[in-house]
């Protein structure tokens, strides 16, 4: 009977050694090493003799590094800072800071990307941080955010007062209402009124400026944006939160609405039987949130059939660092790098963008500017080789998702030009009266792009190691004792656990885990009519 490495049956003589092939042994086997059960026993009466079960392992394309020179110079030394005390990678501070600053900038300006041509683009900007679950994803933005929070408790303080003060003029109002009717009914009765008091004019409610939502209905969000037209940033520790709120019966609505939100410049119409029509003028949300590859992947796949609804190729700016070399530190933050960041965040909250944007007209929506000189004509070549050099070689998701790399470069040249503008106001050197994007600005955009692709690549590649993290699933559930000896691939997928859902997903997981020694085929007895049964397998019992 033909034999293999997988397995041991009564036949094979019990005092002769068994040595697999040559070419399939690992140095442990070759060395005599290797971790076997030879004897049959209580754990193994099926006399098979197991090979140590092998680490499964995923081998992820590379990416290329965030350098610190790709980081706007006001701003640098805090984010660095921030990396260094926390050992987590400088991407994940450096990926959230750019989104947190578009969501300040928003629709208060926007950046026609071509000299003539009325093609405007709001900055907002969606992106991740993907990681394992003790990669520091939210503790490094936790503390990038910490400006913003400084805003919103300002912003919080500061309604708190204007409220109060509404409702204090509310009480007289009223007062005054109530004084004014019956100076009328007095009227009416034919008395003369010498000093007639007017209509009191009600007071208006003041309106929270927000910056950041975390957990919202559609429907607050609605009010919210049109409250506050310049866009927010919507925020989520795990972006698989955000998505599970967008699946759940009677919010099958939700995911459209965000979808509409990322390009920044749209409106839209809400209809609902209980809070009637409801009109918002202006659609613009930023997004950013951790999540972990595991957890990315079902959206992943989910994306490559009849559900791709664009939003995982609409994360830009996300990215999927290589961990960060670890080593004690304890030191104190650095203040002066920090209240600099501090200052710069805030003046870009408050400005009004008037030295580097035209106003907005009848044909203009939004307050807008333009790249200078120099940096039109970088934009104009890198936009031809993207469209002749780089889409033309993708297809599927990459393709799709390098697609909106158009609307991201001078997304980023602006986001970058503003952040220098605060502490560098210089002289437009193109002979207008705006102080245009520069090149500078411009080249920084250009190296993120290029730094993007490959985190994208790398996101997207895992696709291509479905299989393992099925098995990774699997073994989960062996180790949990969740399966018994004898199992099949229909017993896995019936169960509908993730990355196990599918006849092939469970086949693919099972081959995996036997490749690596955790799992043998059991040996059937030979047919020689009808159809022969499913594979069934065995468990190692090391696991």
């Amino acid at each position: 009977m033909e034999t293999n490495h997988h397995q041991y049956t009564p036949e094979q003589d019990k005092n002769q050694a068994y040595r697999p092939p040559l070419f399939d042994m690992t140095e442990e086997e070759l060395t005599g090493t290797a971790d076997y059960l030879f004897e049959p026993n209580e754990s193994n009466p099926d006399n098979i003799k197991w090979f140590k079960p092998q680490p499964i392992e995923n081998h992820l394309m590379p990416v290329l590094p965030l350098k610190p020179e790709m980081i706007p110079e006001p701003l640098r030394p805090w984010l660095c800072d921030i990396a260094h005390r926390m050992k987590c990678p400088l991407d994940f501070v450096g990926a959230s800071a750019v989104v947190m600053l578009s969501s300040l900038i928003g629709t208060r300006l926007t950046i026609k990307s071509k000299s003539k041509d009325n093609w405007t683009v709001v900055p907002n900007l969606w992106g991740a941080v993907i990681g394992g679950p003790s990669a520091m994803k939210t503790p490094s933005v936790s503390e990038v955010l910490k400006p913003l929070n400084r805003l919103i408790a300002f912003a919080r303080a500061e309604f708190e007062e204007e409220i109060a003060h509404y409702e204090r003029a509310l009480v007289d109002y009223e007062a005054q209402k109530k004084a004014y009717a019956a100076q009328k009914q007095d009227m009416h009765k034919g008395k003369k009124i010498d000093n007639p008091t007017p209509y009191p004019e009600a007071p208006k409610k003041p309106k929270e400026r927000r910056y950041m939502v975390n957990d919202t209905t559609v429907e607050k969000l609605a009010e919210l944006l049109n409250e506050n037209p310049a866009g927010l940033l919507q925020m989520r520790d795990e972006l698989t939160g955000l998505l599970a709120s967008w699946d759940r019966s009677g919010h099958e609505q939700d995911r459209a609405f965000h979808l509409e939100a990322w390009n920044g410049s749209g409106s839209i119409t809400i209809d609902r039987i209980g809070r009637g029509t409801m009109h918002v003028n202006v659609i613009c949300e930023s997004l950013f949130g951790g999540i972990q590859p595991a957890k990315l992947l079902p959206y992943l796949q989910a994306a490559t059939g009849y559900e791709n609804d664009g939003f995982v190729q609409r994360l830009q700016v996300a990215v999927f660092p290589d961990p960060a070399h670890w080593e004690y530190a304890d030191e104190y933050p650095d203040k002066q790098a920090r209240d600099r960041a501090i200052a710069v965040i805030q003046q870009i909250a408050n400005a009004d963008f008037k030295s580097i944007a035209y106003d907005a007209n009848e044909f203009d929506k939004f307050p807008y500017t333009h790249f200078d000189n120099a940096a039109q004509e970088l934009f104009k070549q890198w936009l031809t080789n993207w469209e002749t050099n780089v889409l033309p070689v993708e297809s599927g998701l990459l393709e799709e998702h390098f697609t909106k790399y158009r609307s991201l470069m001078p997304s980023l040249a602006l986001v970058f030009h503003v952040v220098n503008c605060v502490e560098n106001p210089v002289a437009s050197n193109t002979g207008r009266d705006k102080q245009f994007v520069t090149v500078e600005a411009a080249q920084m955009a250009v190296e993120w792009c290029n730094y993007l692709m490959s985190h994208a690549r790398r996101i997207y590649g895992l696709l291509d190691t479905a299989s393992i993290e099925a098995a990774k699933e699997l073994l989960r559930h062996l180790k949990r004792g969740d399966l018994k000896d004898g199992f099949n691939a229909r017993d896995v997928y019936r169960k509908g656990w993730t990355h196990l859902k599918t006849v092939e997903q469970a086949e693919a997981a099972i081959e995996q885990l036997v490749d690596r020694y955790y799992l043998a085929e059991e040996q059937q007895p030979e047919f020689t009519n009808g159809r022969p049964p499913a594979p069934h397998y065995l468990i190692n019992p090391k696991i």
